[in-house]
């Protein structure tokens, strides 16, 4: 029978075996974490997933060291392997504070628990039907010196995605106390207009996305000019295109918000070059 391992302070453990107590990410949410596609069998962006992480961990004052980097790339290349990951898969890295303690720490020492998902997709594939978009009435993004950063407290998101679900939305836009547009429910945000394409600075609170990171690169080779701005949502109705972006999914595009329809030409020549 086939059995799936997870790597907890880079050693490896059956899945449904019981392996810790509580430590201070489950205590506190005191940590970070990735969420990284694998595509046949290999991790795409992973440098960029751990340059996020590593500012994570530095604004979190958690020490990482470059002998820690190389140890948790050589724990992510034989979990792939020990689980016979060679198609699409999601790779979850959570990085946390190690040692015990209350608020207050008692070790700033960073260790890695990892896990794997498999997919029904080996690659990143376009939503066929274009999501109907919806504003989150219930979730409000205050920025601050953290917002930007995946870090282990994310209940305005697990609020955001209930209340998504029980919408009839497909997704939502999630705006800050200035009314700015910040984020989706689990993405980044993009708006096109002409060869121009908007997306929201990361001064009104998104989470910096490595898929957003990637988009921006590919939008400039594609000759785009790409704008960091202050988008509110009457900006949406004058969008030619809405899609949204995160590393699992890839580009998602948007068919509809209020009464506008939109097209999908950006987000199909996207999908091709991620």
């Amino acid at each position: 029978m086939f059995s799936n391992y997870v790597c907890y302070d880079n050693k490896f453990y059956e899945e449904d075996k019981p392996i810790f107590r509580l430590n201070r990410a489950m205590k506190f949410g005191d940590g970070v974490f990735e969420s990284i596609r694998v595509v046949s069998g290999k991790v795409k962006y992973l440098d960029f997933h751990i340059e996020r992480m590593k500012k994570g961990l530095d604004a979190l004052e958690i020490n990482c060291s470059k002998g820690d980097i190389e140890i948790l790339k050589v724990c992510i290349e034989q979990l792939l392997i020990k689980n016979e990951i060679e198609g699409g898969a999601t790779l979850r890295i959570i990085a946390q504070r190690s040692g015990l303690g209350k608020y207050t720490p008692e070790a700033n020492q960073v260790f890695f628990y990892i896990e794997t998902e498999r997919l029904s997709e080996d690659n990143f594939v376009l939503n066929k039907d274009g999501f109907n978009l919806g504003i989150s009435e219930k979730v409000t993004i205050y920025p601050n010196q953290f917002s930007g950063l995946k870090t282990l407290n994310a209940l305005h998101y697990v609020m955001a995605g209930k209340e998504k679900l029980e919408s009839n939305f497909d997704e939502l836009v999630l705006l800050n106390p200035e009314g700015f547009l910040v984020e989706g429910a689990s993405s980044n945000l993009f708006l096109a207009k002409g060869k121009k394409i908007y997306t929201p600075d990361l001064k009104h609170g998104p989470i910096a996305g490595v898929m957003r990171r990637v988009v921006i690169g590919k939008l400039l080779q594609m000759g785009y000019e790409v704008e960091e701005s202050s988008l509110v949502p009457s900006d949406l109705e004058q969008a030619d295109e809405i899609f949204f972006t995160n590393s699992i999914k890839g580009i998602q595009w948007v068919a509809s918000y209020a009464k506008k329809r939109y097209f999908k030409k950006v987000s199909t020549k996207l999908v091709e070059r991620i």
